[in-house]
Order: structure tokens, then sequence, then C-alpha cells
């Protein structure tokens, strides 16, 4: 026997899905309208600042600018983790939408804290490895 969800129930476990498309869709608009190698439309890598080494996530703005151009090349330049992150972050919207549009409340990003774990060293190892002599075609190419 299948349950049945109300409408408003199903249009209350639908609101933030929709909601975080509608950031998503309001910052690829802002990043093709705004020329990121040139405008600082987030301020600058605090780490990198105060360090003179690239984060895991330098570059990530203009890596994410680069995919919505379409320009894979050049955002794997910029910062290769931002577009390995994309296609999963998609499929995970994408299966959060599903359960709630089926009345589940289904979680975002719901993993264990084990996967989590991995995914921080991979990110940290990646941040330490793209700062290695030798390593420069994983740093940001800065200006272009």
């Amino acid at each position: 026997m299948s349950s049945t969800v109300a409408p408003a129930q199903r249009r209350r476990l639908l609101t933030a899905p929709l909601l975080l498309a509608g950031a998503g869709l309001v910052g690829l608009v802002t990043l093709r309208l705004v020329d990121v190698t040139s405008t600082r439309i987030v301020p600058p890598c605090p780490f990198l600042a105060l360090t003179g080494l690239w984060c895991p996530f330098c570059g990530g703005t203009r890596a994410a600018d680069a995919l919505a151009a379409g320009d894979l090349g050049t955002a794997v330049s910029m910062n290769a983790i931002v577009v390995l992150l994309v296609p999963l972050l998609v499929v995970e919207w994408t299966r959060w939408t599903a359960a709630r549009a089926r009345g589940r409340p289904a979680s975002f990003m719901n993993y264990p804290s084990r996967v989590l774990a991995v995914a921080a060293v991979l990110a940290l190892a990646y941040g330490v490895v793209r700062n290695l002599p030798g390593m420069e075609a994983l740093t940001p190419l800065v200006g272009s």
C-alpha cells in the first residue's frame, strides 16, 4: 500500500531544494555577468594572503566561471576539486529533490563521517601537492 503525500507537505519538502537551485542559478548568472578575472566578487583567500600558498579551493570561483562558460580545460587548470565537485553536487541535488518530490524527507549530502573525513584528507593533500615545486599545473592561472 502506497502512502500519498498532501500537496502542501510536498511543497514544504521541495522548498529547500528549490531555494538551493535558485541560489545556484543566481550564482551562475552573476559569474557570467561579472568578469571574475578582473573584478573581485569574493574576497581574496585569507590563507593565500597570509602564507603565500594555494589552499585547496584557491581558483574555485574562476573554475566555476569557466564551467559556466563551458570551458572545461580552463576550469580544471583553475581548480580540479571544483570540477570534480560540481557533478557530485548535481547528482546529490537531483537525488535529494526526487526523494522529496516523492514525499520522503531526505537530507542533502548526508554522508557518513568516514566519507567526509576521507574527502577532507584528499582536499588537504591536494592543497599540499599544488604547492610543491614542479606542480605548477595544479595552481590557478593568476590573471588569466
